[in-house]
């Protein structure tokens, strides 16, 4: 019996050996380097029929198609070309080996790119179009082919797990080849940092589904600290060119924390002046850039440090979080399109400082003096309120409702509905919210005190604001500087009756 089963092996391994393994011949090689190169849409098919053949180990078939895709620069209708290679009629069956290839090749093109500029990439505007165009192209096509959610590939693209997997592990190895420009959240190029952000993306949308999926991500790309916390607790990529220290990041992320309607399908924020196009599977925000106010809350209060750089980034953030909830909400959007329209673009009538007209904006610069300050942002619409300027207590209700369409979990029943918002270095809790039945805000409580703004129909306009059931003076203002800086001059006495001389 035991020599029986030894001739069988025997026998197999025999037959084994003789089964017949063909390779790819110089023509056929020659005819896919054309092909590429020529980038006809109508010849994929043809790449496809010699690059997937069944008699090739899969190491050859990725091997040839990179021979040809290396030498040429990735242009548009090369990108249409590697698609439909990919993606096209009769690609089914081999499209992970394709999915695969393709990664590979594109992949190997990035690193010749960066070894040809090694010592000046950050002056080749061609070569960094280049290079966030392969990123790009790896995120949309490859990562996120067919229609997947947030969460999860589409299995129905036809790209396998075990695909996806390989697909991240060439990205992964690719980023550590080219470390000094895409690991991590050093130092770079203003020009490179969009590079490293899109390369970013690619690798977190690529990497397989499961629950590991960002804590794998953050070690694949070296990062550490607040913007490790950033990538694994919401699935957000925090990227610039290096800019902001680690400190920095931790006051953006205290500020997400703020805005659960920021981070809503979330999942890249790019901080710089390049607001050139990025790609992800979920939103992209652009934050930062452009001159930052150093005193967002007027000479109405007393002077407080506001730090510019993240100032800037958690104003973009709001305005995002203040746009969905204006979206959502359309009775608010209403009311408060009428609340600005009532200041009538008075710098003196509104609450901080807008960047552009828009109701998201005028909006937004009440909501980020909250999420920075709330009890200064409430002091300086308060002080107005008292000078006869009630408008900016009617966009800070806006705003706070705003905020609220997004209300952080509470286990504190009592606290009924509330808001988690900042007081300089620190932070505060708005409880207790009453809101309107078009969502702006009626009243709450902040730091021990019961606030009540009374808004009368039609107009909504704001009629009375109390504190602990008295009616607002500046007294109750901590921050409020008195006498007010623009407070009209007290009338003159009147001067004594001169007797007329007869």
């Amino acid at each position: 019996m035991k020599l029986r089963a030894a001739l069988l092996a025997a026998t197999l391994t025999l037959l084994g050996s003789g089964v017949a393994h063909a390779a790819l011949t110089s023509s056929e090689k020659g005819q896919i380097r054309d092909f590429v190169s020529s980038a006809r849409t109508e010849n994929a098919v043809r790449v496809r029929s010699l690059v997937a053949r069944t008699d090739l180990t899969a190491e050859e078939s990725m091997s040839a198609l990179s021979e040809a895709v290396v030498p040429v620069p990735l242009t548009d209708q090369r990108a249409i070309f590697l698609r439909e290679l990919t993606f096209g009629v009769s690609s089914a069956s081999s499209r992970p080996l394709l999915a695969h290839a393709v990664t590979r090749a594109l992949l190997l093109r990035a690193d010749a790119v960066f070894q040809k500029y090694v010592g000046g990439l950050d002056h080749e505007p061609r070569a960094i179009t280049e290079l966030v165009a392969i990123y790009t192209f790896l995120d949309g096509t490859i990562a996120n082919a067919g229609r997947p959610t947030l969460a999860a590939h589409d299995q129905s693209a036809g790209i396998s797990a075990a695909a996806y997997d390989d697909c991240s592990k060439e990205l992964r190895d690719h980023v550590e080849r080219n470390a000094r420009w895409l690991k991590g959240d050093s130092a770079v190029a203003e020009s490179l940092g969009r590079v490293r952000a899109q390369a970013q993306v690619a690798l977190l949308d690529m990497l397989p589904d499961g629950i590991t999926r960002r804590v794998d991500a953050a070690d694949r790309l070296g990062l550490q600290g607040a913007r490790r916390q950033i990538l694994t607790e919401w699935s957000i990529l925090l990227a610039d060119a290096g800019k902001l220290d680690d400190a920095a990041v931790g006051r953006v992320r205290e500020a997400l924390a703020r805005l659960p309607g920021a981070r809503v399908d979330l999942e890249l924020v790019y901080a710089g002046e390049d607001r050139g196009p990025l790609r992800a599977r979920g939103i992209v925000a652009h934050v930062g850039g452009g001159s930052a106010d150093a005193n967002p809350f007027g000479a109405e209060l007393t002077p407080t440090k506001v730090d510019l750089t993240t100032s800037t980034i958690v104003q973009d953030l709001v305005v995002l979080a203040v746009k969905r909830a204006l979206d959502n909400r359309g009775e608010l959007r209403l009311q408060a399109e009428h609340d600005a329209a009532a200041t009538q673009g008075d710098p003196g009538k509104m609450l901080g400082k807008p960047r552009a007209p828009s109701v998201e904006h005028v909006i937004g610069a009440a909501a980020h003096l909250l999420v920075i300050d709330a009890p200064r942002a409430l002091d300086l619409a308060f002080v107005r309120a008292v000078g006869g300027r009630p408008e900016g207590a009617a966009i800070l209700s806006d705003a706070i409702g705003a905020l609220a369409a997004f209300p952080v979990a509470s286990s504190d029943a009592a606290a009924g509905l509330s808001l988690d918002l900042g007081k300089g270095s620190a932070s505060t809790k708005m409880t207790a919210i009453r809101l309107a039945p078009n969502g702006a805000v009626l009243g709450f409580t902040l730091e021990g005190h019961a606030w009540a703004i009374a808004r009368s129909a039609p107009s909504f306009s704001v009629t009375g604001i109390t504190r602990d059931a008295q009616v607002l003076s500046l007294a109750h203002l901590a921050t409020a500087r008195s006498p007010l800086p623009d407070a009209p001059p007290a009338p003159a006495a009147p001067k004594p009756a001169v007797p007329k001389k007869k």
